[in-house]
């Protein structure tokens, strides 16, 4: 939602815009009305959650050309349907990972290859910015590096372009590149029969905050121990935005739909420096179940270049009823405030994909892991 009252000559300009970048949304007003960012002024709003989306400025870009055709100095509101919305959203990449891992005779990990294919958010969000790196699109490859100790470290880059129109979710590139890391140190783990949580402890023996983590974690899900029926936990971990959280997660099963249920999510999470604490346990039970919605339910069709999906009867989101029971503990340090409003993201898809693996011995490694995927994974 954006208002827009564009001078009488317009030359000027003020806005009203819950966005994410107001000064996108200013230099990007200055050049439709061929002028200079100093004539417009923008007050940002209330984000009501903005997750990459707002940071985009089309629906400021036409409340401005709105108020400009009315003319005499016509203020305009715009407001997006959520069918308009759906349709001319900004999705994040679809992407294709591929790690390769070398371990020596005594089970160590002494070489680690991380490839991400997929389509470039910066040629979308900002070209100039892609041509002056040299086409690196650093936002992509997000998360790959890692923490623990994998010994020779690559990772690496492939542009595919689909001609989709991208730009930025929530947890950016680190929600898709630990969906993969995390999955492969987990598989890595059951290869050398070790304990999942005590196996990450041992890659962490330099990154004292990420052990601190993971151990409270366990330790409030009563790790390793046995869950109440056809039930099993799945660990996931992340280390970026200078902030290490843990999260442990116990799902249920239903052989026969495919369907996943998350029952609890036990969080540990040490961003340094805390601020405002009763904000920063809200952004990790929000980033959890936001988490949970995206790795279980929600995906878009794109059909003859259009998208399919309209409304939340065919964009499915997490209810109310199958929300998880999410419980955060802050480790609060010394160390430099981090971020906090993506860091729940990214380790709730791989605990959930690690925990199928523990009640099933199968994999799913595709998001989002909907009911027939899961199926034919059980088949697999």
């Amino acid at each position: 939602m954006a208002t827009a009252r564009v001078s009488p000559d317009g030359k000027s300009a003020e806005i009203w815009a819950s966005t994410q970048g107001p000064t996108i949304a200013q230099i990007v007003s200055a050049k439709v009305l061929k002028t200079s960012p100093a004539n417009v002024t923008v007050y940002p709003q209330f984000l009501g959650g903005g997750f990459g989306r707002r940071a985009q400025p089309d629906f400021v870009v036409d409340a401005v050309l709105l108020s400009k055709i009315m003319g005499g100095g016509t203020p305009v509101k715009v407001i997006y349907s959520r069918e308009d919305d759906l349709a001319a959203g900004r999705m994040r990449p679809m992407t294709a990972h591929r790690i390769d891992v070398g371990l020596d005779k005594d089970g160590n990990i002494v070489g680690w290859k991380h490839r991400v294919v997929g389509e470039s958010p910066i040629a979308y969000t900002n070209p100039a910015r892609l041509k002056k790196s040299g086409g690196k699109d650093e936002t992509i490859t997000e998360g790959a590096a890692t923490f623990y100790d994998v010994g020779a470290f690559e990772f690496d880059y492939v542009r595919q372009d689909r001609g989709i129109n991208l730009g930025f979710w929530r947890s950016v590139g680190t929600g898709y590149t630990k969906f993969a890391v995390e999955q492969m140190i987990d598989e890595v783990a059951a290869s050398l029969d070790r304990d999942p949580l005590d196996y990450r402890l041992e890659l962490l023996a330099n990154d004292p905050r990420g052990q601190a983590v993971l151990k409270k974690a366990a330790e409030m899900a009563d790790w390793p121990g046995k869950p109440d029926g056809d039930r099993a936990f799945g660990i996931g971990f992340s280390d970026d935005w200078n902030t290490r959280i843990g999260e442990v997660v116990e799902i249920s099963l239903n052989r026969e739909t495919g369907e996943i249920r998350v029952h609890n999510v036990w969080v540990a999470v040490d961003p340094g420096v805390v601020v405002q604490r009763d904000a920063t346990i809200a952004q990790a039970e929000g980033g959890t179940i936001f988490g949970v919605s995206a790795a279980l339910k929600e995906k878009i069709t794109i059909k003859d270049g259009a998208v399919q999906e309209s409304n939340f009867y065919d964009y499915i989101l997490l209810r109310q009823s199958e929300t998880p029971k999410v419980t955060v503990e802050l480790m609060e340090s010394v160390d430099t405030p981090g971020g906090m409003g993506e860091v729940a993201v990214p380790p709730i898809a791989p605990a959930i994909a690690n925990a199928v693996y523990a009640l099933t011995g199968k994999r799913v490694r595709q998001l989002p892991m909907l009911p027939e995927r899961v199926l034919a994974a059980l088949k697999a």
